[in-house]
């Protein structure tokens, strides 16, 4: 993998984690949740997803032990994904191509790897944009945290 591949990458993911982080904090501020900017941050994001979802943000610190952190994560979707009707099929789609994409690293190199998790990396944000849905605020979820 070369610097040019790598620096596609790393821009097109960033600039997704912007898309979705927009899109989160906009759905926080339609629900009532409170400090929707953490979306903007690294692992303070997935407070956001917790409140979201209903659980303890505290929850975000299991992310250190391996593979717990995914798993939460996609529960967490899974909820947000029910209570804002967009279930179906776009949490699957977030799914596949977050278990796609361990998968590819060890199928895959060079050119084709980059190729391929580009494209998962799309189809991930595409998932999450449409997930998290600010016109379909999720009631009862409103914090002072």
């Amino acid at each position: 993998m070369g610097t040019t591949e790598i620096s596609i990458f790393g821009l097109i993911s960033i600039i997704g984690y912007i898309i979705v982080g927009i899109r989160l904090m906009r759905l926080c501020d339609a629900s009532g949740v409170s400090n929707g900017w953490f979306s903007f941050v690294p692992l303070l994001n997935f407070t956001r997803w917790a409140r979201l979802a209903g659980k303890n943000p505290w929850l975000v610190l299991l992310f250190f032990i391996p593979i717990v952190g995914v798993i939460l994560e996609l529960m967490w979707l899974n909820v947000i994904s029910e209570k804002t009707a967009t279930k179906s099929p776009w949490f699957w789609v977030f799914l596949i191509f977050t278990l796609g994409g361990w998968a590819l690293s060890f199928l895959f190199s060079g050119a084709i790897l980059i190729i391929a998790l580009l494209i998962v990396t799309v189809l991930m944000i595409a998932a999450q944009w449409m997930i998290f849905d600010p016109t379909k605020p999720i009631a009862g979820v409103a914090d002072n945290s």
